[in-house]
């Protein structure tokens, strides 16, 4: 009897298996002999395989060959890796680099240019999904979406969390700040300073975050920023605040994410336990001129609290990088920005107007001197970053694109920059694609969708001819990426 019994079992488990392996599509793709490269966290075994799409879903991946039948695209993989689309949670859609909004008025040709290929640059360096951590209209997004292809877009509602009168605020004129941006919170230390028709009730950390759920956000941007480059001293949020805005996202389910940069920012926010911090510690305050190569003690205490609390880390390495790019003479030259930024844009960078924010920055410097003074913060930002790497920090990728109005953060470009600057930090190669998928996956709540490869999931894929567990230059080898099941030639993205 139990001879049967086994035996029956056998049977079905072949049985089962056989139709696993057999599918039936009306439209899909079929990838065979594949190195497939994925995981659910963040440790990988990567194996030789086949996987299957239907429509915009993957539904079969496995050792095993499957029989295929139907309408279908076959690629063979041999010799070629398997990899989830890349997560940028960190960009700025509404922008173009380079410009103020005054610029793109004057020059609405190389405006129409720029956004018709800003989609396709992000993908032609594999980042299928994108989050807006800024202001963005319903207009935009609709705007964005209209293109025929392109990232999926997520975002963080109509304007941040910023506390009145604080920053990002602080740069729009005062007759316009308040409008421009509908979800700042009311504070008391500033009240003087708010007009007289903005009811506090409607400000409150409650009616805020209630406000960028209902607009379809992801998160809640929130900024901790004192000022720089002779600001003078910001509204800053207090403990109250900052907290109350956490408590409200989580119970919306929503995620916090805080702009912060500085060791008085990182260890308010680390205190707090926000869910993600949207910027690396580049700026160490009084600790400003210690050697490059020395991670002093009140450092390290708030690094261990994010390990500690899982805080989320963006170290947003081309924020420096893009800013130093404009003391770089040979920038606007390097051949793979002609493949993602029009020709005609790049032309007027080089031009005296284009050379805007150059001129404003580093005026008063030499060459040799900007690079001094960015160097030695981006080696800090680096140290940090390889710290929390070292120690089991949560890191996720995130490029800040753009971080200001620098032509050194291109779509797409920016973000193949910053996995290259995340490797001279230190940063395992493993850990590195962890953050721009899984890792920003988990922890902005999109990953029964994206973020590995598996059954269910939305088949956004990259398929590129060398490996990027082995080498960081892999992720310059895309040759398709597989956007909601659709194969796109990496090729077709680029500057026509």
């Amino acid at each position: 009897m139990k001879k049967i019994i086994l035996l029956t079992l056998i049977l079905q488990l072949f049985s089962c298996k056989d139709k696993q392996d057999r599918l039936n599509l009306t439209q899909g793709v079929y990838i065979s002999n594949i190195t497939i490269i994925s995981s659910e966290d963040g440790n990988y075994s990567p194996y030789i395989g086949h996987l299957v799409i239907e429509k915009d879903k993957i539904v079969y991946f496995d050792i095993n060959e499957p029989s295929v039948n139907g309408k279908f695209e076959e690629i063979d993989g041999t010799g070629k890796f398997l990899i989830p689309g890349l997560i940028d949670s960190h960009v700025h859609i509404t922008e173009v680099q380079g410009m103020l909004p005054y610029h793109m008025e004057k020059h609405p040709e190389l405006t129409e240019e720029f956004n018709n290929q800003m989609p396709r640059s992000y993908l032609y360096y594999g980042f299928t999904t994108l989050i807006n951590l800024g202001g963005i209209s319903e207009e935009q997004i609709a705007s964005f979406n209209a293109h025929p292809i392109k990232p999926d877009l997520f975002h963080t509602g109509r304007s941040g969390a910023s506390v009145a009168n604080g920053y990002p605020m602080n740069f729009a004129p005062e007759q316009l700040r308040f409008e421009s941006t509908p979800n700042f919170i009311y504070l008391e230390s500033e009240a003087d300073n708010i007009p007289d028709r903005f009811d506090p009730v409607d400000h409150t950390p409650k009616a805020v975050v209630s406000r960028i759920k209902n607009s379809g956000g992801i998160a809640v941007k929130s900024y901790y920023e004192s000022g720089f480059r002779g600001m003078p001293k910001l509204p800053v949020p207090t403990k109250s605040i900052m907290t109350d805005l956490l408590n409200e996202a989580r119970s919306n389910g929503l995620v916090l994410t805080v702009h912060g940069n500085s060791l008085e920012a990182h260890s308010f926010l680390a205190d707090i336990g926000v869910d993600i911090i949207a910027h690396g510690l580049w700026n160490w305050g009084k600790y400003k001129d210690v050697p490059k190569d020395s991670l002093p003690k009140e450092i390290r205490r708030v690094l261990d609290l994010q390990i500690q609390k899982q805080i989320g880390y963006t170290p947003t390495l081309t924020v420096i990088a893009g800013e130093e790019a404009l003391a770089d003479d040979s920038f606007l030259g390097n051949p793979e920005l002609s493949k993602v930024v029009p020709k005609k844009l790049l032309e007027w960078y080089a031009t005296e107007e284009g050379q805007w924010f150059a001129n404003e920055l580093f005026t008063d410097y030499t060459a040799e001197e900007v690079h001094s003074i960015y160097g030695n913060i981006q080696e800090h930002a680096k140290l940090v970053l390889k710290y929390l790497s070292n120690n089991g920090g949560l890191v996720l990728f995130g490029t800040d694109t753009p971080s200001a109005p620098t032509y050194g953060n291109q779509p797409g470009h920016n973000g193949f920059w910053e996995l290259k600057l995340m490797n001279e930090a230190g940063v395992p190669l493993n850990q590195i694609l962890a953050s721009a998928t899984i890792n920003n996956a988990k922890a902005f709540k999109l990953d029964s969708d994206v973020g590995s490869i598996k059954v269910g999931k939305k088949a956004n894929l990259i398929l590129m001819t060398k490996n990027p567990l082995e080498e960081i230059e892999a992720y310059n080898t895309i040759e398709n990426i597989i956007l909601g099941g659709e194969v796109v030639v990496r090729e077709s993205l680029s500057v026509k």
